[in-house]
């Protein structure tokens, strides 16, 4: 007992990381109480502030910077504040870790999405996915409703999960909140629409920035469940018509993984546009949406397999070379 306790010891901040991955997909935050939301809030109120047209481009692009600035300084002051006073560092790591890792809530509304399509309340799943999108979900079809929920929630977990991941291994605590801070300011003020033109020019810029590693790794990751040295032509020449090639390419990748058919025209507001069709195969159905749920989660957690044998690596070796 001793010498699993000196063991998880000395792994903690590994077993603190792994807790928190795993208790993000079981549960989270009340959205009333999740600080993210009072970030969503702020950044919509800046914009009402800013984003006016007698404003000229050039200062709305000035104003988003220091809008992030506005946010994110302060945050970091107190937290790093928080970390001279707390008992132990990891503790705060984790509840800050747990509070940007806020994805059960999403899931939520995904397989209410999926189980209100299973008793063909589509105007109930119409309403839960315009939470989750930017597009105009009134028009939809059933089978416009399926791709656009699939769309959603590989780019949604993409960002909220994996993108966070990989800067809070990368860079640590801060890096992550930076990237979440980020990702709030593009979203709230999305690009789509026109009226955010200018005043979302540099978060935007920044956030494909930050995303586009991610977009890669999460390809490669959904290439193990294809053929990926064969297909990687095709998925090239789609993904490269699409409005950002990263996000193309993952999207790619996964529609190849499904064997679905994503992408085609979609609806912001008022405009229309037409978008590339991506992957191979039929369009997707009802059954399709947890399917995506579950594969997603498979990447996510050979995500965390592949961590634990970075982690635990060295361990194995010196075990293997003291029985040779």
């Amino acid at each position: 007992m001793l010498e699993l306790i000196a063991f998880i010891e000395l792994y903690r901040a590994y077993f603190c990381f792994i807790t928190v991955t795993l208790l993000s997909f079981c549960i989270s935050l009340p959205k009333d109480l999740n600080p993210l939301s009072a970030i969503e809030l702020i950044f919509q109120q800046i914009a009402k502030k800013v984003n006016l047209e007698v404003r000229s481009d050039a200062y709305k692009k000035l104003a988003s910077l220091f809008s992030i600035a506005l946010i994110f300084f302060p945050i970091f002051l107190i937290c790093s504040q928080l970390y001279n006073v707390v008992l132990h560092p990891l503790i705060l790591d984790f509840l800050i870790l747990f509070i940007l890792l806020s994805w059960h809530d999403k899931k939520t509304i995904y397989q209410k999405i999926s189980q209100a399509l299973h008793h063909n309340h589509l105007a109930s799943a119409k309403y839960n996915l315009a939470q989750l999108t930017s597009r105009d979900t009134k028009p939809l079809s059933l089978m416009g409703i399926n791709k656009a929920t699939i769309e959603s929630m590989v780019l949604q977990l993409c960002a909220s999960w994996f993108a966070v991941i990989f800067w809070y291994l990368l860079t640590g605590i801060y890096g992550a909140m930076f990237y979440r801070t980020i990702q709030i300011c593009a979203q709230q003020w999305n690009t789509k629409q026109e009226e955010y033109d200018a005043i979302a020019l540099y978060p935007s810029f920044l956030y494909n920035i930050l995303l586009f590693p991610i977009h890669l790794l999460v390809s490669l990751t959904f290439a193990l469940y294809d053929k990926p040295l064969q297909n990687i032509p095709r998925k090239f020449k789609q993904s490269i018509h699409w409005h950002h090639f990263s996000s193309g390419l993952m999207l790619t990748s996964f529609a190849f993984s499904m064997q679905l058919e994503l992408g085609g025209v979609r609806i912001y507001g008022k405009q229309k546009i037409n978008y590339p069709e991506l992957g191979i195969g039929d369009s997707p159905n009802t059954e399709h949406i947890l399917l995506s749920l579950q594969r997603m989660h498979l990447c996510a957690c050979f995500w965390l397999y592949c961590m634990t044998g970075y982690t635990f690596f060295p361990l194995l070796l010196n075990l293997f070379r003291l029985q040779h």
